[in-house]
């Protein structure tokens, strides 16, 4: 919905007409019933172990995967070719018996725990077939969510493992490419592997995936069913509508938000772009730099924290840290990408003398903050961080955050037929997240397929090899490869999944180098998610473009330019650690405070503008000056900030002239 319009419900049914014409089945009477009760029984396990803690772990993780899969093939349509798609399809044969042999395969990890816990080296002929026939569903379900690319991935992972004594040592460059062939294993024990143990199908990205992401979409899910999005989207409106670029900032801040809770910085530039867009455009703002702003805008939301698309709980389970930890090392960058967004677009709409939101379409502070609107969303957002920071963990602090919230919205009004209705309303919301989360439970499965078949087959020190030899250790050259080997690995894959193979193949050669493994993963985190915005493969410009009917080409060249910023700061903060929170106050601080002024001037340099259009001399001034800023030497700041000055004074000089001949004419 829209944070600064009426909402629209004659377009948002059309808008889901057309998505379940396209992608999902919309089925009616009695299925319809069967699946609510799927997808709200789904929802209803995730709460029960968010507060009586997890089941044993492959019992939790089929159990989550189980449900998935089978809201997956009874939504999904095997194809999304025009005309194959109704409920009564040739199709629906085939996904019944998907359905059946996931509840058998998925089932039978469930109730035989104990025996696979006590024979982990045995299997017998009919485990052997229910784990084939678990890899092809898991497979097939990621084809039907996300698309053939990432399915394909896994299954050439799986080959490789399965054929890798055939590979010959050829050298290629050097001798840096030359052992990628390994000992093989057998089909027999990959699938002992991926099914029979706690890797695999069930390791423990699949873990997260049942546990934290579950539970952390599910309170998204909450927010948005109760209201408490809306008024988000409300609040965003009032504090950045007034202010030059308004409808673009007002696209940053709330894309960034539901960004930052879905996992997809494509799927929220499809669900917040329909709105934002739009607003954008009618005001004047041009269609590439109206998809630009939210193809950033929904790719900065993953890197927000302290959800961050649900990747922060990934990195805290690979680095055997807190997840508290994680979310602050990420705060900085987080402030420094969203300043140089704003920034950035507020010398473009000066530049270009874009205006603000009109009045009209900005609620009163007071009736956005009043006590039935903002209560139930500042109250579970203040306790879930809370309850964090006191050192619960997030299932249980999500768990409370939405028995609180489900409690404050039911129970805050006294008329009977409201609260049936809102009770109402919050089934129809499990409902609809439940159905969500086949968004993302496939590919995080998929992806924890990749990550075991890279530790079995030992691909990812080949590769981090590769990357040290190549550099001869040098650090930034380093830095460079393993950049652009994270945003190749990132090309059209949702962040979740684009971080778990950086970190497998990247980050481990970084750290081999010294950097810092937090720093490490979070250079590899920015880039893979970059890879959204980056061409060819830039799937959120693709969406944003669409939506406005814009070029892509030049909409990406806008991404790229609003968030420069974004390219530059996993060098930063690999390189100087303060800026992730770690080490002295005083160089936090410092450090702070230059790489921000080196944000502004960056920004003013790639946008063109300062107090005035800037000729290409300038904006070089202005990029070189920020660039010595990022660096926090104190001399080199001093020179950066230098240049800067002295290309403002130049700007206020020739102004002041402008002007003068104005009056004299």
């Amino acid at each position: 919905m829209s944070p600064v319009e009426n909402r629209d419900s004659a377009a948002k049914n059309n808008q889901n007409k057309i998505k379940n014409r396209l992608e999902q089945r919309n089925p009616e009477g009695i299925w319809k019933v069967v699946l609510s009760v799927v997808a709200v029984t789904f929802v209803l396990f995730h709460i029960y172990t968010g507060f009586a803690g997890p089941l044993p772990n492959l019992e939790q993780r089929a159990v989550h995967v189980g449900f998935a899969l089978i809201l997956t093939f009874s939504l999904m349509r095997p194809s999304r070719k025009k005309g194959d798609g109704s409920w009564h399809s040739v199709f629906l044969g085939i996904d019944i018996i998907f359905i059946i042999m996931t509840i058998i395969s998925c089932g039978y990890i469930l109730f035989n725990y104990n025996w696979i816990m006590e024979h982990a080296a045995e299997s017998t002929d009919i485990q052997l077939f229910l784990g084939t026939v678990a890899l092809i569903l898991a497979l097939e379900a990621g084809r039907r969510t996300i698309g053939i690319t990432f399915p394909i991935l896994t299954l050439l992972f799986l080959l490789y493992a399965l054929f890798g004594q055939y590979i010959p040592d050829i050298p290629l460059i050097g001798d840096y490419l030359s052992y990628w062939g390994h000992r093989g294993f057998s089909m027999k024990h990959i699938i002992q592997v991926m099914y029979l143990s706690d890797k695999g199908l069930w390791g423990f990205v699949t873990g997260v995936s049942s546990t934290i992401v579950a539970i952390f979409i599910i309170f998204g899910g909450f927010l948005l069913s109760t209201g408490a999005g809306d008024t988000f989207m409300d609040l965003a409106a009032r504090l950045t509508g007034k202010s030059m670029g308004g409808a673009a900032k007002v696209s940053v801040v709330v894309s960034a938000f539901f960004g930052m809770l879905s996992g997809s910085a494509v799927a929220n530039t499809a669900t917040t772009g329909n709105f934002t867009i739009p607003l954008m455009k009618r005001l004047r703002y041009g269609n590439e730099f109206a998809a630009g702003v939210e193809a950033t805008a929904s790719a900065g939301g993953q890197i927000t924290p302290p959800i961050m698309g649900s990747a922060a709980f990934l990195m805290a389970e690979l680095l055997e840290t807190t997840y508290i930890k994680v979310a602050i090392c990420a705060i900085i960058p987080a402030f420094l990408f969203f300043i140089s967004v704003f920034f950035a677009i507020h010398f473009e709409s000066a530049r270009r003398n874009l205006k603000s939101v009109p009045k009209d379409h900005i609620k009163p502070l007071g009736e956005i903050l009043k006590p039935s609107r903002s209560i139930t969303l500042l109250i579970p957002v203040i306790l879930l961080i809370t309850l964090m920071l006191q050192g619960r963990t997030p299932e249980t602090s999500a768990f409370w955050a939405i028995a609180v919230l489900s409690i404050l919205y039911t129970f805050s009004t006294f008329k009977v037929s409201e609260i049936i209705k809102r009770l109402f309303r919050l089934i129809a919301g499990m409902d609809t997240v439940g159905r969500s989360l086949i968004k993302v439970v496939p590919l995080l499965v998929c992806a924890n397929i990749i990550v075991s078949l890279i530790t079995l087959t030992g691909i990812g020190v080949n590769i981090s090899e590769v990357i040290i030899g190549l550099s001869g250790n040098h650090s930034y050259l380093a830095l460079g490869l393993a950049a652009i080997v994270a945003l190749m690995l990132g090309m059209g894959v949702p962040t979740p999944a684009a971080y778990l193979l950086g970190a497998a193949v990247v980050a481990p050669s970084l750290t081999t180098m010294g950097f810092e493994p937090i720093a490490s993963h979070m250079f590899v985190l920015y880039f893979a998610i970059l890879s959204v915005l980056t061409p060819p493969v830039c799937p959120g410009v693709y969406v944003a473009a669409g939506i406005a009917n814009a070029d892509w080409l030049k909409t990406a060249w806008v991404a790229i330019r609003l968030a420069i910023v974004k390219y530059i700061l996993p060098f930063m903060f690999i390189l100087n650690t303060s800026l992730l929170m770690l080490g002295p106050t005083s160089k936090i601080i410092w450090s702070v405070a230059t790489a921000t002024m080196g944000v502004y001037m960056i920004a003013a340099g790639t946008m063109g503008f300062l107090l005035e259009n800037l000729g290409i001399v300038m904006r070089l001034v202005l990029i070189a000056g920020s660039l010595l800023c990022f660096t926090s030497n104190a001399i080199n700041v001093f020179i950066g900030v230098t240049l800067g000055g002295c290309v403002f004074a130049y700007q206020m000089i020739d102004r002041k002239k402008q002007q003068g001949k104005t009056k004299t004419a």
